[in-house]
């Protein structure tokens, strides 16, 4: 730091720094005893001038330097330093203020109050590139203040890496960190009704959840850790969307809300090896959202009696009365269907199934499943799309690559648009009143612009796993 300061910082005012009588300042003659009258790094601009020796008056009012303003407490005061790093231009003057402030700081007490604002400036706010090696030099040389740099050290890595919070931490959050309260147990709902708690931190971002949920299905690849995703889910479903991996969930997570585990892309094999993760996977095919694939996907391995708990008048080792088991068939296949046949092949398969175990038969299924055309897709109902004379609600399938629509009845695919032609996406109001929403797409070439718009319940959630699934800041309103 003292080598910045030299190249930075300006030239020692006898005001500031007394008759020190140095060529140049170090960081150990930049601990004064009065606030500074102009900023520490040569700032062109008087207001950004101002601001600084403001920031500075405040910092050690937070420290305990100066007295406190009349009806201010550390946590307004801590509060009102964070807003000011907001400004970009400012960021690095505040950095330099307080590392200078706890550099060979006469009193520990007000020193650790330093180190809790750098704690979490360092969790917000990355400073420049010219200033990041030498804050991150300055860390790791602190040994007087290890556990506390080591804490800085790690904000800062999350902040490079995720780009820091874009909301501040909540008075509440501030209050409970300088107390040394950051931790708090969360709860995951994970497919099938299962839950999983966790433990987070302030700077705990969505990837970091989804890996340590990876890991408990031992999943070690980061390209597949990254086919998972945590869905927020706000008001009873008023708000469903998939948390961006550098979403930080103390930013997100409020009263209202739940977060909820599920693998949206499904382009690494899948492989049996973890008995967590076969049961996780069996759950979410098996909990389909969509009920006519949901029956499907059930009448497609008796293994499922196996695997599940039995249902009411079925049993794993004789066919399912008649009524049952037409509710497990799809609507469109029920008149068409020779009930006798049936029974007399599900009959069959339980005699062979007998050998399996649960996860043999969650196995099973689950391979069943894979070869359903909208397996790998999540599905929506869409009620109209534009230019397009459907016979009634179809199915929207999405997954990395494509967008497609198809025919429940037939299975004949209608449309399919590839997520790299989109441009941008829109969110339209219903055209009738009380009407569901819809989502307008645009695509294409530049020589070729085409635009479509379909009308579903779940517009905005489609709209938001676009989003996710592209990962590239696809323009949305």
């Amino acid at each position: 730091m003292q080598e910045f300061a030299l190249c930075h910082f300006r030239k020692p005012q006898p005001a500031l720094w007394g008759s020190m009588g140095a060529p140049g300042p170090t960081i150990q003659s930049l601990w004064p005893q009065a606030p500074i009258k102009e900023s520490l790094i040569s700032l062109s601009d008087e207001d950004t001038n101002k601001q600084a020796v403001e920031s500075f008056r405040v910092l050690m009012q937070f420290m305990g330097d100066q007295p406190k303003p009349r009806g201010k407490n550390d946590l307004e005061l801590l509060y009102e330093l964070l807003k000011l790093c907001r400004e970009e231009n400012l960021r690095d003057e505040i950095y330099c203020q307080v590392i200078k402030q706890v550099t060979c700081h006469p009193q520990p007490e007000h020193c650790t109050r330093g180190w809790n604002l750098l704690s979490l400036l360092t969790g917000c706010f990355s400073p420049s590139a010219t200033l990041m090696p030498y804050v991150i030099k300055f860390l790791q040389n602190s040994g007087s203040s290890q556990e506390l740099a080591r804490n800085s050290q790690e904000h800062l890595q999350r902040t490079v890496k995720y780009g820091g919070r874009q909301r501040l931490p909540s008075l509440g959050e501030i209050q409970a960190f300088l107390k040394g309260q950051g931790m708090r147990s969360l709860l995951i709902h994970l497919p099938g009704g299962v839950d999983y708690r966790t433990t987070i931190q302030t700077f705990t971002v969505a990837a970091e959840v989804v890996e340590e949920l990876c890991r408990q299905m031992g999943i070690t690849d980061p390209q597949e850790m990254q086919e998972f995703a945590l869905f927020l889910i706000k008001k009873e479903g008023e708000l469903v969307r998939p948390l961006l991996p550098h979403e930080y969930l103390n930013s997100v997570v409020e009263q209202d809300t739940s977060l909820h585990s599920r693998r949206l892309i499904w382009e690494t094999p899948l492989h049996f090896d973890n008995p967590t993760y076969i049961t996780t996977h069996y759950k979410q095919v098996s909990c389909h959202p969509h009920p006519g694939l949901h029956a499907a996907y059930r009448s497609l391995d008796p293994g499922l009696q196996l695997a599940n708990e039995p249902l009411p008048g079925w049993g794993t080792s004789k066919p399912p009365p008649s009524q049952d088991m037409l509710n497990y068939l799809p609507k469109p296949l029920r008149g068409h269907v020779n009930i006798p046949i049936i029974k007399k092949l599900i009959d069959q398969e339980l005699r062979q199934l007998q050998v399996y175990n649960s996860q043999e038969a969650q196995i099973s299924f689950i391979e069943a499943v894979s070869q359903l055309p909208l397996f790998g897709y999540t599905v929506y109902v869409v009620l109209r799309v534009s230019q397009m004379a459907l016979p009634g609600p179809s199915l929207l399938g999405l997954n990395h690559q494509h967008l497609i629509v198809m025919d429940p009845c037939s299975q004949k695919q209608c449309c399919s648009i590839t997520l790299k032609d989109l441009h941008r996406l829109h969110l339209l109001s219903p055209l009738e009143s009380e009407g569901p929403p819809g989502l307008e797409l645009n695509y294409g070439s530049a020589d070729n612009p085409q635009t479509i718009w379909f009308e579903l319940l779940k517009a905005q959630e489609l709209m938001h796993t676009i989003v996710f699934l592209t990962d590239r800041g696809l323009p949305s309103k």
